[in-house]
């Protein structure tokens, strides 16, 4: 038929094998997994035994929240291929980089495809609508992270300008009814609280629900459920802070614009902004990241991030500690700190 052997279709300049490559090798402290996360909590939790049969768990964990936690790893592992599409309206329609990036992106729609429909099936499997509508408004968030505020020609996510105010108020996502709509349009450009909003959309709510949905099917009550998704987001929010840093400092030349340093950086000294609003207002194809890197770190942003880092640390030890199995309690405490050290290594 004239097909040529599968990898070359896809070409090595596709988003695609970046993604792959960082789903299978992950991070250096096995980060990646937020079904690890999930299993590990709800393992810590447990469950009155007298309400189930031993055909129903294993190792201290339900099997109804075991396939939770791989649904949730699934369902965000299909969104993230689904992100890796690469932007064919300024390519040229023709020659074989053309071709290959297209037949790419046919891969990648019916990868994230499958994986989400498959998800949604088993979500179904589970028999648990309270589960279902808290797993799904939980993809929600994450669609609705996709097309918060500003984005570039290649949809990459801007930061928005700072409001001219000296104070925020607050995101407290802790109290929010979590089955309607995060957060608000309000807390853009407002530093540490537009950055909470976005993490919390884009990785955050899912965690928090897997966690919070754990619960629920373990049947351990409303407290035990809410601590739970406040322990879930938190650590979502250790993990994307960790990130942020990694990404600023490794790749200088292409981190993150909504990523924690430079929104700080914003927040702090709104002066920053103009390196971003340079190349939107000249319509600069490519921005300075180098200058902009050595204006975010002329600021107090790494103090600031590094205080951040230590009262999330301080929540999920302290939130952690309510739940009464030791040796997986130890395992989420040991996980937070070493997010923590990490991060903390890659600022000093």
């Amino acid at each position: 038929m004239g097909w040529r052997q599968g990898p070359s279709q896809v070409g090595t300049n596709h988003p695609l094998l970046k993604s792959a490559k960082n789903l299978l090798i992950g991070s250096k402290s096995n980060l990646q997994s937020v079904g690890l996360i999930i299993l590990l909590l709800s393992k810590a939790a447990g469950f009155n035994a007298k309400d189930y049969t031993s055909n129903h768990y294993d190792s201290g964990v339900l099997h109804a929240q075991r396939a939770l936690a791989e649904i949730v790893e699934m369902k965000r592992t299909g969104h993230m291929i689904h992100k890796t599409m690469a932007n064919l309206q300024e390519k040229e329609k023709i020659g074989d980089k053309f071709k290959d990036l297209l037949y790419g992106n046919k891969i990648v729609l019916l990868t994230g495809d499958y994986l989400l429909a498959t998800c949604l099936q088993q979500l179904g499997g589970l028999r648990n609508n309270a589960v279902t509508e808290l797993i799904s408004t939980g993809l929600r968030d994450l669609v609705e992270g996709d097309f918060l505020g500003d984005h570039d020609k290649e949809n990459n996510p801007l930061p928005t300008q700072p409001k001219g105010t000296e104070s925020s108020s607050p995101y407290d996502w802790e109290s929010e009814n979590n089955l309607s709509k995060l957060g608000s349009n309000e807390f853009l450009g407002q530093g540490k609280e537009e950055w909470k909003l976005r993490t919390m959309l884009t990785s955050g709510s899912l965690l928090a629900k897997g966690c919070q949905g754990a619960m629920k099917l373990a049947h351990r009550g409303e407290q035990v459920e809410r601590d739970a998704y406040i322990l879930g987001g938190h650590m979502a929010l250790i993990w994307q802070l960790y990130l942020d840093v990694k990404d600023f400092f490794t790749h200088p030349y292409s981190y993150s614009l909504v990523g924690a340093p430079v929104l700080f950086a914003i927040w702090e000294y709104p002066s920053v902004y103009g390196h971003i609003l340079e190349a939107k207002l000249e319509r600069k194809q490519f921005l300075e990241y180098k200058q902009l890197y050595y204006a975010v770190r002329s600021t107090r942003a790494m103090d600031y991030l590094s205080k951040f880092l230590d009262q999330e640390l301080e929540t999920i030890l302290k939130y952690s500690d309510k739940f009464p199995v030791e040796d997986a309690r130890t395992a989420l405490q040991k996980m937070a700190t070493t997010i923590h050290t990490e991060a903390i290594q890659y600022i000093e």
